[in-house]
């Protein structure tokens, strides 16, 4: 896709973070750059390809924003003591028509929409309170503890894009933004994230997301 516009390809910066499902050494975190064996011909053709660890860390003038790709509100839905609920239970005093049925269904969709939504904010706490990408059992979520100062959150940054399985999410927690675009093979959903995208008063800054999708 990127070849197919020279001028992006020539000029373009772009930044591949491994996932838990790309080819290299993974079960433990963090994990080093996808093998040059597997990425030569993409680095070929496309100038400015950098090669990150997962996680890794971007500056923008002042900002710093973290990457992170893993499957976090899984791996915590599968070890947390009390799973949070997904679905709301329909209440049962609700009026009955003709259109009973079909509103029943709308309300389940939009109870498991919020559901998930309640889910990914869990999450997101959960990292940035405790300060680690990683805050599971060594059984779980093994980490290289020569390497663990790379998972740390504190501070915090002014971004955390997590690159998660579920749908797209955007949460904003003790002035950090965690941003989810969501897997792009299921939609063709992305996300622009502006670190600064507008000037406020007092030299503050107010970030700008923004998401997308490829019809």
């Amino acid at each position: 896709v990127i070849c197919k516009f020279p001028n992006v390809a020539n000029d373009g910066r772009f930044v591949f973070v491994p996932g838990p499902n790309d080819p290299g050494i993974a079960g433990a975190l963090p994990r080093g750059p996808i093998p040059n064996y597997f990425t030569s011909s993409l680095r070929s053709r496309v100038k400015h390809a950098i090669l990150a660890s997962n996680p890794c860390r971007m500056r923008f003038f002042t900002k710093e924003i973290v990457f992170f790709r893993d499957d976090l509100v899984g791996k915590m839905r599968r070890h947390c003591l009390l799973e949070p609920r997904e679905v709301e239970e329909v209440e049962d005093d609700n009026d009955v028509d003709d259109d009973g049925d079909r509103k029943a269904s709308e309300d389940v969709d939009a109870s498991s929409s919020s559901g998930t939504r309640r889910l990914s904010r869990h999450a997101i706490k959960t990292v940035l309170d405790q300060g680690h990408l990683s805050p599971l059992p060594l059984s779980a979520s093994p980490v290289y503890w020569q390497y663990d100062h790379a998972l740390r959150l504190y501070p915090f940054p002014d971004a955390l894009i997590v690159g998660d399985r579920v749908d797209q999410y955007y949460e904003n927690y003790e002035e950090c933004d965690a941003i989810n675009p969501g897997p792009f093979s299921n939609g063709f959903n992305f996300v622009v994230y502006r670190p600064i995208g507008e000037i406020l008063r007092k030299s503050q800054t107010k970030s700008d997301v923004e998401f997308s999708q490829i019809e």
